[in-house]
């Protein structure tokens, strides 16, 4: 059953249910309390006529009778009875034994009100007075009240329908906006009238909606990321395998001399280097997502130690190249090897990007640690900076692709940053080198 109907047919039913009991308790009580009356008067009336007889004779209380009969039976003041037809017999079998008693009975169609008692001498007397009148009110009280029931009731029904109307009109908005939403319409908004409790409906409908309609665009935003992701990564992929197919294609179909054999096995290792770092570099960016990583807290002199450590074999291989690497004590609240691995990776981006000396600094930041590496190679233009972390973005591919570098570097190190609980802050200038900045929280903020 729909909510209009619901509303309208409980105000109806406790409205009718209110009403019957008022009419009964109006009429009945009424009723009631004039039969009660009326009862009093009667015994009042009684008492006197038997008064009249014991004092002046049955002919004197005949006189006064009025709107009464009476009936009497016995020798003591001998019989008589002025009762119309069928009332005698309606009037048997009054109890007398304890004084006074009455009875309402039906005799020939009407409502009689008996009283009977005993006389001085033994005799029994009997008064009847028709009050059928007082049923015939009562019966008209009903077909009034009745009436009113009905009127009242028709009325109820036209003004419930119209409350119930008003009050169902913004949920069925509700409805149809949640129906244009399910139907992908995710801008769709409900009216936001009133204060009261539609009103704050309407209002975190509209909320959900909003946050029905960005899910939905970040949905779409990550299915656009990882169709660009598998377009980029068939691209790299092709790219080496096109190289060492056609090389090695060559190198089968035609004779080449020593020098050229050699040439061409250069570029086939060169290519299946590629090939190999970047499958390791997939291999690690999908394993980001799918392991938990425990963070602990770790001394920063045992860190960088083991940082300079990794990197003096390079420094001593690179001519030219200086690394410094300056700290201060504090903890670091890190997983090491992503953490390491991070590092290595900027610091190998600095190296590629043509640094020739590369500053590896770490000091306390507040409650936590920042960790910095500067460089003073060819930077980064500006347009490029939003783009540096997405992945198989490279800002030069050709020099990258030589240095075999597959754009998911950095791609990694801002997901390491993520399970830190932190971003990556670059700062850079064509020409001038590039700042990247790690801001690690303490445990306290760090933890969730």
């Amino acid at each position: 059953m729909k909510l209009f109907f619901k509303i309208l047919f409980s105000a109806v039913l406790v409205l009718a249910a209110v009403l019957c009991f008022v009419e009964y308790y109006m009429v009945s009580g009424t009723f009631e309390r004039s039969l009660a009356r009326e009862v009093d008067y009667e015994l009042d009336q009684y008492r006197f006529m038997r008064m009249t007889v014991y004092l002046r004779g049955v002919e004197a209380a005949g006189e006064q009778l009025g709107e009464r009969f009476m009936l009497i039976t016995g020798d003591a003041y001998g019989p008589y009875s002025d009762f119309p037809e069928g009332w005698e017999a309606a009037s048997a079998s009054m109890d007398t034994s304890e004084g006074l008693s009455y009875r309402i009975r039906e005799a020939d169609g009407r409502q009689v009100l008996f009283v009977s008692g005993i006389l001085p001498g033994g005799s029994v007397m009997t008064t009847g007075r028709d009050i059928s009148q007082l049923y015939e009110e009562r019966l008209q009280m009903e077909r009034e009240y009745s009436l009113a029931i009905y009127l009242a009731m028709g009325a109820c029904i036209l003004c419930m329908a119209l409350v119930s109307y008003f009050l169902v009109k913004p949920i069925r908005r509700l409805g149809a906006s949640a129906e244009r939403i399910a139907r992908g319409e995710y801008g769709e908004r409900a009216p936001e009238k009133g204060r009261d409790e539609v009103g704050e409906l309407a209002r975190s409908f509209n909320k959900m909606a909003e946050a029905v309609e960005q899910t939905v665009e970040e949905l779409s935003e990550e299915a656009r990321r990882k169709e660009r992701f598998m377009g980029d990564f068939s691209h790299e992929i092709k790219t080496p395998m096109t190289a060492i197919i056609g090389y090695a294609d060559s190198l089968y179909q035609k004779e080449y001399s020593r020098e050229e054999v050699r040439e061409a096995a250069s570029y086939i290792l060169n290519e299946g280097m590629r090939l190999e770092t970047l499958s390791q570099k997939m291999l690690r960016f999908i394993a980001l997502e799918q392991e938990d990583f425990c963070l602990e807290q770790v001394p920063a002199a045992e860190f960088f130690q083991d940082i300079r450590e990794t990197l003096r074999p390079l420094i001593q291989k690179e001519q030219g190249l200086k690394l410094f690497i300056r700290f201060k004590s504090g903890e670091l609240f890190i997983e090491w090897d992503l953490m390491k691995t991070l590092v290595l990776n900027l610091i190998d981006n600095a190296r590629k990007a043509g640094g020739t000396a590369i500053l590896l600094k770490g000091e306390r930041d507040g409650r936590g640690y920042q960790i910095t590496v500067n460089d003073n190679g060819r930077g980064i233009p500006t347009e490029s900076l939003p783009h540096i972390q997405d992945p198989f973005y490279m800002v030069d591919k050709s020099r990258s692709r030589k240095q075999n570098g597959a754009g998911l570097g950095l791609a990694l190190c801002k997901k390491i940053a993520a399970l830190h609980h932190t971003v990556l802050e670059y700062r850079s200038r064509e020409g001038a080198g590039t700042t990247v900045t790690i801001r690690i929280p303490g445990r306290e903020e760090g933890e969730q």
